[in-house]
C-alpha cells in the first residue's frame, strides 16, 4: 500500500480477495486504539497481531492485479518486512490505520496518507479493503471519508490526491461518492505482464470537502472520538 515507484501499488481503493473461511475475528489484543469511527467502519491503530492477515492479502495474485503497479504479489518475507518496517511505524505516526468493521470489530483493510508535502499541505491517499465478502457494502467509501476527516481536521492538510487503476471501477465509484474528482490520467507499461495499465488521477481540496458538508458528516467527532490519543508528527 505504501511503496513508491514501479513496484508500488496504485494510490487508490484496491478491493482484494481474502479467504474468510480461515479468518476468524481477531482476539481483543489485535484491536488497536480507536482513532475515528463511522457508522459501518472504524479506523484503528495497526498492531503486530495483524501481520498474518496483512501478509495474506499482499501474497494474493488477484489483490496484486488491483493493488500493485507491477501487478505482482509480494513474497511472504517481503510482505512481512513491509508490514513491520512501513505499516506499523506509519500507524504509530498517525498516518496509517487499520480499517475494522464496526459491528464485528473484524479487520477488513488498511489505509494511509503518504508522501505528505508540508509546504503544499498535500498528500497521497491509499486504501485497501482486504475482505472480499464485504465488497459492495459501502465500507470503502466510508473509510475514505474517515481518512479525509483525519487528513483535513487533525493533520491539517489542504489537498488529498490519489491514483487508481482504471480497471478498478468499484474504487472509482467509491472515491467519487467520497467527493474526489478526476483531474487527469496516465498510462504505464508493465514489462513483466507485457501489458499497459491506465491510471486515473483524482483529488479533493479541504475547501471543497467543507463545502459539501464533510466536517458535519457522520464521521469523526460525531461518533464521540476526541482529538486526543493520536500522536502526529510534523
Amino acid at each position: 500500500m505504501l511503496e513508491t515507484g514501479q513496484s508500488s501499488p496504485a494510490h487508490g481503493l484496491e478491493f482484494m480477495a481474502f479467504d474468510h473461511h480461515h479468518s476468524p475475528s481477531p482476539p481483543a489484543r489485535a484491536h488497536g486504539e480507536l482513532v475515528r469511527a463511522g457508522e459501518q467502519v472504524e479506523l484503528r491503530r495497526h498492531t503486530p497481531d495483524q501481520r498474518t492477515t496483512f501478509v495474506r492479502w499482499y501474497r494474493d495474485a488477484e489483490i496484486a492485479g488491483l493493488l500493485r503497479h507491477d501487478l505482482a504479489p509480494l513474497t511472504e518475507s517481503h510482505a512481512r518486512a513491509y508490514f513491520d518496517s512501513v505499516i506499523l511505524p506509519a500507524s504509530v505516526r498517525g498516518a496509517c490505520w487499520a480499517v475494522h468493521e464496526r459491528d464485528t470489530r473484524r479487520l477488513i483493510g488498511s489505509t494511509a496518507i503518504v508522501d505528505i508535502n508540508e509546504l503544499a499541505g498535500s498528500s497521497l491517499f491509499r486504501l485497501v479493503i482486504g475482505e472480499k465478502e464485504v465488497w459492495g457494502r459501502g465500507y470503502g467509501t466510508e473509510a475514505t471519508k474517515l481518512v479525509l476527516a483525519e487528513a483535513f481536521l487533525r493533520v491539517g492538510l489542504q489537498l488529498v490526491n490519489l491514483e487508481v487503476f482504471a480497471h478498478n471501477p468499484r474504487a472509482l465509484r467509491a472515491y467519487a461518492r467520497a467527493g474526489f474528482r478526476r483531474t487527469g490520467h496516465h498510462t504505464e507499461w508493465v514489462a513483466r505482464a507485457r501489458r499497459q495499465i491506465d491510471v486515473i488521477e483524482m483529488t479533493i481540496a479541504k475547501a471543497t470537502w467543507l463545502e459539501v458538508g464533510g466536517a458535519s458528516s457522520q464521521v469523526g467527532e460525531q461518533q464521540g472520538i476526541s482529538d486526543t490519543g493520536a500522536d502526529y508528527t510534523s
